[in-house]
Protein backbone atom coordinates (compact mmCIF):
# COMPACT_ATOMS: atom_id res chain seq x y z
CA UNK A 1 0.00 0.00 0.00
CA UNK A 2 2.91 2.38 1.28
CA UNK A 3 5.00 1.75 -1.78
CA UNK A 4 1.85 2.17 -4.05
CA UNK A 5 1.23 5.81 -2.64
CA UNK A 6 4.62 6.68 -3.38
CA UNK A 7 4.30 5.66 -7.24
CA UNK A 8 1.00 7.71 -7.08
CA UNK A 9 2.50 10.96 -5.37
CA UNK A 10 5.77 10.61 -7.70
CA UNK A 11 3.40 10.75 -10.56
CA UNK A 12 1.37 13.55 -9.35
CA UNK A 13 5.06 15.74 -8.61
CA UNK A 14 6.15 14.93 -11.63
CA UNK A 15 2.97 15.95 -13.62
CA UNK A 16 2.83 18.91 -11.79
CA UNK A 17 6.45 19.87 -12.66
CA UNK A 18 6.20 19.23 -15.73
CA UNK A 19 3.38 21.38 -16.26
CA UNK A 20 4.92 24.58 -14.20
CA UNK A 21 1.93 24.16 -11.44
CA UNK A 22 2.21 27.32 -9.51
CA UNK A 23 0.29 25.94 -6.21
CA UNK A 24 -0.65 22.98 -4.73
CA UNK A 25 -3.86 23.22 -2.31
CA UNK A 26 -4.91 19.86 -0.30
CA UNK A 27 -8.34 20.31 1.36
CA UNK A 28 -8.12 17.93 5.13
CA UNK A 29 -10.47 17.59 7.68
CA UNK A 30 -8.90 16.97 11.53
CA UNK A 31 -10.55 14.36 13.82
CA UNK A 32 -12.50 14.92 16.57
CA UNK A 33 -14.06 13.42 19.82
CA UNK A 34 -17.92 14.84 19.20
CA UNK A 35 -19.90 16.70 16.62
CA UNK A 36 -18.23 20.00 15.59
CA UNK A 37 -19.26 23.44 15.91
CA UNK A 38 -21.36 24.45 13.04
CA UNK A 39 -19.07 28.09 13.49
CA UNK A 40 -15.89 26.15 12.71
CA UNK A 41 -13.10 27.76 11.42
CA UNK A 42 -10.77 26.04 9.21
CA UNK A 43 -7.22 26.72 9.18
CA UNK A 44 -4.58 27.18 6.43
CA UNK A 45 -0.95 26.08 6.49
CA UNK A 46 0.89 27.28 3.75
CA UNK A 47 4.44 27.61 2.30
CA UNK A 48 5.51 29.80 -0.63
CA UNK A 49 7.73 27.08 -1.98
CA UNK A 50 11.16 28.97 -1.69
CA UNK A 51 10.39 29.34 2.38
CA UNK A 52 10.72 25.40 2.27
CA UNK A 53 14.63 25.66 1.48
CA UNK A 54 14.82 27.89 4.67
CA UNK A 55 13.90 25.52 6.81
CA UNK A 56 10.55 27.58 7.62
CA UNK A 57 7.85 24.81 5.72
CA UNK A 58 4.58 25.57 6.82
CA UNK A 59 2.96 28.47 8.45
CA UNK A 60 0.20 29.98 9.49
CA UNK A 61 -1.68 32.07 6.90
CA UNK A 62 -1.90 35.65 7.47
CA UNK A 63 -5.17 36.01 5.83
CA UNK A 64 -7.53 34.21 8.37
CA UNK A 65 -6.92 35.31 12.02
CA UNK A 66 -5.69 32.47 14.08
CA UNK A 67 -6.40 34.77 17.43
CA UNK A 68 -9.95 34.52 16.57
CA UNK A 69 -10.26 30.96 15.68
CA UNK A 70 -8.65 29.74 19.02
CA UNK A 71 -11.30 31.99 20.79
CA UNK A 72 -13.64 30.74 19.05
CA UNK A 73 -12.64 27.19 19.70
CA UNK A 74 -12.31 27.64 23.23
CA UNK A 75 -15.84 29.06 23.90
CA UNK A 76 -17.13 25.89 22.39
CA UNK A 77 -17.97 22.40 24.58
CA UNK A 78 -15.95 20.17 22.69
CA UNK A 79 -12.05 19.53 22.98
CA UNK A 80 -10.31 20.78 19.47
CA UNK A 81 -6.47 20.04 19.40
CA UNK A 82 -3.67 22.51 18.91
CA UNK A 83 -2.19 20.05 16.66
CA UNK A 84 -2.36 17.61 14.06
CA UNK A 85 -0.56 15.02 12.05
CA UNK A 86 -1.42 15.33 8.22
CA UNK A 87 -0.51 11.67 7.14
CA UNK A 88 -1.95 9.89 3.73
CA UNK A 89 -1.82 11.58 0.31
CA UNK A 90 -2.72 14.74 1.66
CA UNK A 91 0.71 14.66 3.62
CA UNK A 92 2.74 13.12 0.91
CA UNK A 93 1.76 16.29 -1.55
CA UNK A 94 2.78 18.81 1.10
CA UNK A 95 5.97 16.97 1.57
CA UNK A 96 6.38 16.38 -2.26
CA UNK A 97 5.64 20.22 -2.83
CA UNK A 98 8.28 21.29 -0.11
CA UNK A 99 10.92 18.93 -1.68
CA UNK A 100 10.11 20.43 -4.87
CA UNK A 101 9.62 24.18 -4.15
CA UNK A 102 6.26 24.24 -5.31
CA UNK A 103 3.94 26.18 -2.88
CA UNK A 104 1.14 24.72 -1.10
CA UNK A 105 -1.46 25.35 1.08
CA UNK A 106 -3.47 22.74 3.40
CA UNK A 107 -7.20 23.31 4.17
CA UNK A 108 -7.82 21.97 7.52
CA UNK A 109 -11.25 21.91 9.30
CA UNK A 110 -11.96 20.18 12.42
CA UNK A 111 -14.35 16.80 11.55
CA UNK A 112 -15.80 14.17 13.51
CA UNK A 113 -14.02 11.13 13.74
CA UNK A 114 -15.04 8.12 11.18
CA UNK A 115 -18.03 10.18 10.14
CA UNK A 116 -19.01 11.72 6.70
CA UNK A 117 -18.70 15.42 7.28
CA UNK A 118 -20.67 17.29 4.62
CA UNK A 119 -20.64 20.32 6.76
CA UNK A 120 -16.76 20.24 6.83
CA UNK A 121 -16.76 19.56 3.23
CA UNK A 122 -18.63 22.75 2.39
CA UNK A 123 -16.48 24.84 5.06
CA UNK A 124 -13.55 23.76 2.81
CA UNK A 125 -15.10 24.50 -0.54
CA UNK A 126 -16.30 27.54 0.49
CA UNK A 127 -12.39 28.36 1.39
CA UNK A 128 -11.03 27.34 -1.56
CA UNK A 129 -13.71 30.20 -3.58
CA UNK A 130 -13.08 32.67 -1.00
CA UNK A 131 -8.45 32.30 -1.58
CA UNK A 132 -8.31 31.43 -5.21
CA UNK A 133 -9.37 34.21 -7.82
CA UNK A 134 -10.96 31.01 -10.11
CA UNK A 135 -14.36 31.67 -10.81
CA UNK A 136 -14.81 28.13 -11.86
CA UNK A 137 -13.60 27.17 -8.02
CA UNK A 138 -16.83 29.07 -6.41
CA UNK A 139 -19.29 26.04 -5.87
CA UNK A 140 -22.32 26.22 -4.56
CA UNK A 141 -22.44 24.46 -1.29
CA UNK A 142 -26.27 24.24 0.05
CA UNK A 143 -26.84 20.60 -0.86
CA UNK A 144 -23.54 19.92 1.16
CA UNK A 145 -25.02 22.08 3.98
CA UNK A 146 -28.43 20.92 3.87
CA UNK A 147 -26.77 17.22 4.39
CA UNK A 148 -24.54 18.29 7.29
CA UNK A 149 -27.41 19.80 9.44
CA UNK A 150 -29.28 16.44 8.78
CA UNK A 151 -26.50 14.59 9.59
CA UNK A 152 -25.99 16.72 12.64
CA UNK A 153 -29.82 16.43 13.54
CA UNK A 154 -29.70 12.36 13.53
CA UNK A 155 -26.30 11.85 15.22
CA UNK A 156 -27.75 14.26 17.97
CA UNK A 157 -31.08 11.94 18.23
CA UNK A 158 -28.46 8.81 18.39
CA UNK A 159 -26.67 10.20 21.07
CA UNK A 160 -29.77 11.51 23.45
CA UNK A 161 -31.12 8.03 22.71
CA UNK A 162 -27.73 6.55 23.84
CA UNK A 163 -28.12 8.84 26.74
CA UNK A 164 -31.75 7.67 28.03
CA UNK A 165 -30.93 4.01 27.59
CA UNK A 166 -27.59 4.40 29.72
CA UNK A 167 -29.73 6.11 32.52
CA UNK A 168 -32.98 3.54 32.05
CA UNK A 169 -30.28 0.67 32.78
CA UNK A 170 -28.65 2.56 35.73
CA UNK A 171 -32.21 3.41 36.64
CA UNK A 172 -32.62 -0.75 36.87
CA UNK A 173 -29.09 -1.61 38.25
CA UNK A 174 -30.38 0.71 41.92
CA UNK A 175 -33.93 -1.05 41.66
CA UNK A 176 -32.15 -4.69 41.66
CA UNK A 177 -29.47 -3.36 44.17
CA UNK A 178 -32.61 -2.28 46.73
CA UNK A 179 -34.19 -5.62 45.96
CA UNK A 180 -31.15 -7.56 47.77
CA UNK A 181 -29.71 -9.06 44.24
CA UNK A 182 -27.36 -7.30 41.95
CA UNK A 183 -27.22 -8.51 38.49
CA UNK A 184 -24.35 -7.81 35.98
Amino acid sequence: MIQGMYSVLDTVMKWALNNKVKEVIVLEGIPVEGIPDSKRTPMILSSDGEAADAANLLHYDNNIKVADQNKDAANTNAFYPNTAFIGGISGGLLSSCLSNGIACKAFLVFATSGIPDPEGAAILVELLGKTTNNEILKIDTQQLRKQGTNLKRRMEEIVRSVREQQQQQEGQQQTRVRDGIMYG
